[in-house]
């Protein structure tokens, strides 16, 4: 019986051992978890810009809205393109304001380094390189007139501008010069000429050419002219000018607003030497200026307002209320403190000790002047500053940029710039986006250099110094875009680290 209890006993637990057996053999292995992919740079920089300029953005209450699955950055990823993908999703953000939208203010660039300098804490001066041809083309009329009735009247491609430290500025090349040959092309008022010149000078498509100049003298120069870099001069020129009414006038190109580490030396010579000469009047030429730093502008707006102002507000940076209050968190990575965008910390203040304490001032300007030049207008033309005693002469608005920005910078591959602060003077006026309006419309005198008191803007100045009479109302001929397709006004110039206002103290 034992026997027989044993043996039914060792085969039930064999069949039961079987039924585990069998069990564990059907069983799956375990599946182990698998990672998802780890996002790609170009992924993270979407996200990224998208992140802070939700934050940072000036108009947050419309992008404050959004969210990220609304937003979708990464859709807007190029592979393996940084700077594309950069400003696909800019692109986007832009959409969110109409001003934005159509100037195109908020922009993504290649890395900058001197991300630093316009956070306004950079310990020294940076060195900055510009790498274009340095020169800016415009058209020049015979009749003289901003409005001309007929393409007949024009008189050429005319060196508006160029850096004396760029390549066509080692050439000899300077403002007043006629351009009048690029390679086989001989330049007139058509379409192929104006292709020509944007595909040169502004998207630099051609990166190296023969050129011809006529210089003012009839005298040509030929040329090889090659983008190339180059460090560029903001204090451009300055010197005294005597008016035919015996008054000793300043006279000042500035050709944009460097940072304060590069500017405070240089200014402090200028204004030196205008003291030193006891000049009676001063003229401003902002016609090139299309921005920069303003703690450039700060200074500049000391020398030239009245001694009694000093203490008075100047003009307050306004960023979105989210900022101002210390709502924000990815900003908090480069910003932790929140007092950095509270209005009261944002107040610019009058400090003219070293004032010129000349009762009026004269400004030269064109569409080409923006951001921080206007800044500098808004600010001197506020009734409790300079008022009517600030006169600006020009042949065109000004290009209607009252925003500003401070720049951010990721994995060392794309610098984006969204718009972030609105800038307004002590009486809260800001500059419309259409611009400031000339108080004397005059036509830019392309043909004559700088300074050059036959140079018709520059004259209109000293007519006026002298109690002359100058026109205040613009030529009153037919638009030459409905004479000859504007093809003038399509004439770009190369992007410049400067076209900003760039937040700084």
């Amino acid at each position: 019986m034992k026997l027989t209890f044993c043996y039914k006993m060792m085969a039930s637990l064999f069949v039961v051992s079987a039924i585990f057996t069998a069990c564990s053999k059907d069983k799956p292995a375990p599946i182990k978890p698998v990672d998802p992919p780890k996002p790609t740079q170009e992924q993270l920089i979407a996200d990224s810009i998208y992140l802070f300029s939700k934050e940072i953005y000036y108009w947050q209450d419309i992008i404050g809205t959004s969210t990220y699955a609304m937003f979708n950055p990464r859709q807007y990823v190029v592979k393996d393109d940084a700077l594309k993908t950069a400003e696909n999703v800019i692109g986007a953000i832009r959409n969110y304001n109409v001003e934005d939208k159509k100037h195109g203010f908020s922009y993504a660039e290649d890395y900058q380094s001197g991300e630093a300098d316009a956070n306004a804490s950079s310990p020294k001066a940076a060195t900055y390189y510009e790498n274009d041809y340095g020169i800016s083309i415009k058209a020049g009329w015979k009749s003289r007139v901003i409005k001309p009735t007929s393409s007949a009247d024009f008189a050429g491609w005319f060196v508006s501008f160029c850096y004396p430290s760029s390549g066509a500025g080692q050439a000899g090349v300077v403002r007043g010069m006629k351009l009048s040959k690029i390679g086989d092309l001989t330049l007139g008022y058509n379409e192929a000429s104006v292709n020509k010149l944007n595909d040169m000078f502004a998207y630099q498509t051609i990166k190296t050419s023969p050129v011809e100049f006529i210089k003012a003298n009839g005298d040509t120069l030929k040329t090889v002219l090659s983008v190339g870099k180059y460090i560029p001069n903001s204090f451009f020129k300055y010197d005294t000018i005597m008016s035919a009414g015996g008054r000793k006038v300043g006279y000042f190109m500035y050709r944009f607003f460097d940072d304060k580490e590069n500017s405070q030396a240089p200014m402090n010579t200028v204004f030196n030497y205008f003291k030193s000469k006891n000049i009676q009047d001063i003229i401003i030429d902002l016609r090139c200026n299309n921005g920069g730093f303003t703690s450039a502008q700060n200074m500049l707006a000391n020398y030239l307002a009245p001694s009694s102002v000093s203490g008075q507000v100047m003009y307050q940076t306004h960023f979105n209320s989210n900022l101002q209050n210390g709502n924000y968190t990815v900003l908090k990575t480069r910003f932790p403190d929140y007092r950095t965008f509270a209005l009261n910390y944002n107040s610019t203040y009058f400090n003219t000790g070293a004032s010129l304490d000349i009762p009026k001032v004269y400004i030269i300007v064109s569409k080409r002047s923006a951001s921080a030049s206007e800044l500098l207008i808004n600010n001197l033309k506020s009734a409790g500053v300079l008022g009517a005693n600030l006169i600006t002469i020009g042949d065109a608005n000004t290009y209607g940029k009252p925003v500003g920005f401070f720049s951010i910078s990721l994995f060392k591959k794309v610098t984006f710039w969204t718009v972030s602060m609105f800038a307004k003077n002590q009486n809260l006026e800001s500059v419309p986006y259409d611009g400031l309006v000339p108080d004397y419309f005059v036509y830019d005198g392309v043909d004559k250099d700088f300074g050059d008191s036959t140079e018709d803007c520059v004259k209109a100045a000293l007519t006026l110094i002298d109690g002359g009479v100058v026109s205040k109302s613009v030529n009153k001929g037919t638009v030459i875009r409905a004479a000859s397709n504007g093809l003038s006004e399509r004439i770009k110039d190369a992007p410049s680290r400067y076209d900003n206002m760039i937040f700084s103290r």
